[in-house]
């Protein structure tokens, strides 16, 4: 077993920031996407310039092997975004640390 003062600084590091992130509420795995599209009503806006459509926020992600699309309000775009941008900062982290492991069993430093 390793003792965490044993390990190299930057790995130390990585686990500090990861432990930082996880300290926040909310981690959402998925893809936020912008739908824009015309609604088709003759008196909107959208129906008379293409350009000016309505904007509509998705959470992409798949679960139970099903790729789903859940709306995201608009009042919860930020804090979603916050959640989805959480998850890939400890995605990030995390591959990180999995290559430093993986160098120091390459290089038999376990």
């Amino acid at each position: 077993m390793i003792h965490p003062q044993s390990l190299p600084a930057s790995e130390r590091d990585l686990y500090s920031k990861l432990r930082q992130i996880l300290t926040q509420p909310g981690l959402l795995r998925g893809n936020l996407v912008v739908s824009e599209r015309t609604c088709g009503k003759p008196t909107c806006h959208c129906y008379k310039d293409k350009t000016n459509r309505h904007r509509s926020l998705y959470l992409s992600f798949s679960s139970s092997g099903k790729h789903r699309r859940l709306y995201i309000p608009p009042e919860w775009e930020a804090e979603v975004r916050d959640w989805v941008g959480r998850y890939q900062q400890v995605r990030d982290v995390l591959e990180k640390l999995s290559s430093a492991c993986l160098l120091r069993l390459e290089k038999r430093e376990v």
